[in-house]
């Protein structure tokens, strides 16, 4: 009788799994990154990386959190996050760097835009603008 009562267990418990995985149909926006260079001598040999972050898709005004997006190059200490205009910045010495982006709320891998082995010159602002997916069920 005890086996019965555990095969019933199981049953319902396996019941409950697939019904609670078919609502959780999940489906990723993905985002993206636009780059552009363009050369400043009052840098003093050193790169500045700047943008805007930005959603995927909104249609309202962008209405930003301070902090609500990180910014940090892979590998290193720099990150920063974004200001109430969705702005950040970093100065950083010139080399080749992967760069990437998320929310603070993210908690999927899939929602990271990273930008991979972006050289980085002497005296040369980069503007990168990132546009951050989402997620819909």
């Amino acid at each position: 009788m005890s086996s019965m009562k555990g095969f019933t267990r199981l049953l319902i418990f396996s019941t409950v799994l697939v019904i609670i995985s078919s609502c959780l149909n999940r489906q990723f926006i993905d985002g993206r990154a636009e780059i552009g260079s363009s050369l400043d001598t009052t840098l003093h040999d050193s790169s500045f990386v700047f943008g805007h972050i930005y959603h995927v898709d909104w249609s309202v005004n962008e209405y930003y959190l301070e902090n609500q997006f990180e910014v940090w190059v892979e590998n290193s200490d720099l990150k920063t996050t974004n200001d109430t205009s969705g702005y950040y910045s970093l100065k950083m010495t010139p080399g080749t760097y992967t760069i990437k982006c998320q929310s603070t709320y993210n908690e999927w891998e899939r929602l990271i835009e990273e930008v991979k082995s972006l050289e980085l010159l002497k005296n040369t602002k980069t503007e990168i603008n990132f546009y951050i997916g989402n997620t819909v069920e």
